[in-house]
């Protein structure tokens, strides 16, 4: 008997997603530890390390478009995706090692140059790989399972990050920098092994190329620009991240400085990551349901309500805190299935206007907007409390810097997110304008056959 789980699509999409297991622990630092690594064991003032990341995040706007383009147009032997993971992949572990396991003494130019190469080096393999998985399925909730995969397995990515935080901690570990290297030598031994069996196993799909005229950049630019469903989709991520990393920028600070419940943070936060994980299949089957747009618009409004009672919450309240932080996880899962494979919808638009899947350039461009959300993001978590006179170096702050920490760490971002969900509520390209998309360019790549 032949089961589901069995079939080529369903082991491919596995193989494909094998490496985002170890994603997380290189991910996870990055965006929640880094800030306050930085300024609570190596002294640089948290405004400088926010000030970092921003300038970093800009670089990457340059960075990621470049990749995408170059991965599209590479002709290699090995895949033009696979060229560009392999040529990432060593970058990134270099960074994520210089970046986690730091000298005893740090400097501003120590961190921005590492920093930088690390997020750079993200990009490099990041763009082409999510790419390649566009192009695994071709139908409109296959590539739903495709991404699924993937974030399921970087959500699992994410609470082997924080179980790996729980054992520091029962270790003995007071501090962030033994869990830092841990995490770094878990990053530089898992990844390499992962990629090597996905790079192995997984064949990169035949180029679609419909031999139109290529566009000049000026019309390819413009091609873009009147890709509707793009738009929106540029429009409501990039609002949605820039909330939702404020939101990350001050977790661990938030913990430790407000509830007093740092030892909590990997059980929390691993929580959360099961609760996105159990979302996977109802956020799946949701959107077969009223589509992947819908399903994306109400996962970004559960996660915007849940964040609203936090400041709300007394110091001893952790456990009400720890619990609005889990259920708002659900909605996670909406993001991390969804927004990759509607990604890979619009591209099908492109295709038909100019002859070519340019799945790489369209990666990149969401996460170059991305970047400037999150850019924006860390500014604004790690300078708005300071405004108030919250400093994480302070032994006590004022209940007036708290509260403007809990404000920036849940509020701000629960308007931003707010903002986001309409972008996917009026998203156009449907299920049935999909499966039109597909027919059509179907319909001529048979005729060159054909020819």
């Amino acid at each position: 008997m032949k089961h589901a789980w069995l079939d080529k699509e369903t082991r491919i999409s596995i193989l494909y997603a094998l490496p985002f297991l170890a994603h997380a622990m290189a991910l996870t630092p990055l965006i929640t530890f880094i800030p306050g690594f930085y300024s609570g064991e190596h002294g640089l003032p948290l405004q400088l390390v926010g000030a970092i990341i921003f300038a970093a995040r800009l670089f990457d706007i340059v960075v990621e478009p470049t990749v995408g383009i170059l991965s599209d147009r590479t002709r290699s032997p090995l895949g033009r995706r696979k060229s560009w993971i392999l040529a990432g992949l060593p970058i990134l572990m270099l960074g994520c090692w210089m970046v986690f396991a730091p000298p005893v003494k740090v400097d501003a130019l120590y961190a921005g140059f590492w920093i930088t190469i690390t997020f750079a080096a993200f990009n490099v393999l990041d763009t082409p790989y999510k790419a390649w998985g566009a192009e695994l399925s071709r139908t409109y909730m296959g590539r739903a399972r495709v991404a699924g995969w993937r974030e399921g397995f970087g959500s699992l990515s994410g609470l082997l990050a924080l179980i790996l935080i729980f054992i520091m901690q029962q270790s003995g570990s007071e501090g962030l920098s033994e869990t830092m290297f841990a995490m770094a030598v878990a990053f530089v031994i898992g990844m390499p092994i992962l990629f090597a069996i996905t790079l192995t196993l997984v064949p990169e799909p035949p180029i679609e190329d419909l031999h139109i005229q290529p566009p000049s950049l000026k019309e390819s630019f413009k091609v873009i620009g009147d890709n509707k469903p793009f738009m929106m989709i540029l429009g409501g991520l990039g609002v949605l991240m820039a909330g939702g990393i404020i939101g990350a920028t001050l977790h661990i600070i938030v913990m430790e400085k407000y509830f007093d419940a740092r030892k909590l943070f990997p059980i929390i936060l691993g929580s959360e990551s099961i609760a996105g994980i159990l979302s996977i299949p109802l956020w799946l089957w949701l959107a077969k349901r009223i589509g992947k747009h819908r399903a994306m618009a109400i996962g970004v409004m559960w996660m915007a309500v849940w964040s609203a009672p936090i400041p709300l919450l007394k110091p001893d309240d952790d456990m009400l805190y720890a619990a609005c932080i889990i259920i708002r996880g659900f909605g996670g899962g909406a993001l991390a299935v969804l927004i990759g494979a509607m990604i890979a919808d619009v591209v099908d638009i492109d295709t038909l206007k100019t002859g070519q899947a340019r799945n790489g350039l369209y990666f990149a461009m969401v996460g170059m907007l991305g970047k400037i959300g999150i850019a924006f993001g860390a500014l604004v978590g790690t300078t708005l409390p300071t405004l108030f006179g919250f400093q994480t170096a302070n032994a006590v702050n004022s209940p007036e810097a708290l509260f403007a920490l809990l404000v920036t760490y849940a509020w701000v971002p629960m308007v931003i997110m707010g903002l986001a969900a309409p972008f996917f509520w009026f998203y156009p390209l449907t299920e049935h304008e999909q499966k039109r998309l597909r027919s059509e360019i179907e319909r001529k790549l048979q005729t060159q056959v054909e020819v």
